[in-house]
């Protein structure tokens, strides 16, 4: 007996819970709305003669065939309104229960990204603490310090830049100045070691040794890193990684392309929202926080350039092409 009232109980509650959907509540709320609406025409159809009888024994001759129809109108007009504000409230509560859900795994993630190279900072320093060391391993204690607050700072930074850039702000202040771009891409690469100690193995580096543009070396940085930074995280460990620059005109081409998870056609441009992760990468439980190709977006357009994402499909590898000016208006101008 306490089964069966207990699975009642069980199936009440899924009921509430799918009845007090947004969905199930916007349906409903178009349903009554388009009752109304029908009610109204029918209602005002069948009773327009009892309405042009009694307007006729008040002694008034305005209510006619045209102001019938112009009644009819307005109280279609009024309920389309009430539709529309109904529409605009569904969507307006949808887009904020996926910004919701978007920081709250946002703070997840981030939560994650710090407690490792935490929990790996307190572990070097206890054994430093706690033991007589040789040489050897306190080097090696030392490189994995160092590589942890490494990727703190990289983390804060991010956080931090992104935060600017949401509120419509510079993500530097530094000045513009002339960068190889070649010498740029070995720097990240170099920065991204600890992610894939073999990384030089894999990559297939085309950019000429003259090849220059001028803009804040911060920036352009932080996009490489980024884009470099996803091609190493969502591709199988030894897949090649090509990045490629060329000069056409005035406009510089970087394109990264790795041969990792790739994009459906929904994903090539949802991933430059801030928070949003593909829910491949959840199910995967690849770290990340979803703010980098935002930080991407939102620096390369700073500069006056345009990404966009490319790939065949779902595991056949993603390509993300950055178009530069060489020299142009920018917001650092």
């Amino acid at each position: 007996m306490s089964g069966l009232i207990r699975n009642i109980m069980k199936k009440m509650a899924w009921i509430l819970r799918f009845s007090s959907h947004p969905v199930f509540v916007f349906v409903g709320l178009q349903i009554i709305w388009l009752a109304i609406t029908l009610m109204w025409v029918i209602w005002f159809v069948d009773s327009f003669q009892e309405i042009t009888k009694l307007a006729r024994i008040a002694g008034s001759s305005y209510f006619d065939n045209h102001y019938a129809l112009m009644v009819l109108i307005i109280g279609c007009v009024l309920l389309g309104m009430l539709f529309l504000g109904t529409l605009f409230l569904f969507i307006t509560s949808q887009r904020q229960r996926y910004l919701m859900a978007q920081q709250k795994s946002f703070v997840s993630s981030v939560t994650h990204e710090l407690r490792s190279p935490l929990a790996s900072l307190q572990l070097s320093f206890e054994t430093m603490r706690s033991r007589t060391l040789d040489k050897e391993t306190q080097n090696t204690l030392y490189q994995m310090v160092e590589e942890d607050i490494h990727r703190l700072g990289r983390l804060v930074d991010h956080i931090l830049v992104s935060s600017r850039l949401d509120r419509g702000l510079r993500g530097f202040s530094e000045e513009r100045e002339s960068l190889n771009l070649r010498e740029v891409i070995q720097q990240s690469v170099h920065s991204n070691l600890w992610l894939d100690a073999e990384l030089y193995q894999r990559l297939d580096i085309s950019c000429s040794e003259e090849l220059g543009l001028t803009a804040p070396k911060p920036a352009i940085s932080l996009i490489l890193s980024n884009l470099l930074e996803n091609a190493i995280k969502y591709s199988p460990s030894k897949s090649p990684i090509k990045i490629s620059a060329i000069r056409q005109e005035n406009i510089i081409t970087l394109t990264i392309q790795d041969h990792g998870l790739g994009l459906g056609n929904a994903e090539k441009k949802r991933i430059f929202k801030m928070f949003h992760r593909a829910p491949v990468t959840q199910k995967k439980a690849i770290p990340g926080t979803g703010i980098g190709l935002f930080i991407v977006k939102s620096l390369v357009r700073s500069l006056g350039g345009h990404v966009r994402a490319e790939s065949p499909g779902r595991d056949k590898g993603s390509t993300f092409i950055v178009t530069l000016p060489i020299q142009g208006d920018s917001e650092w101008d």
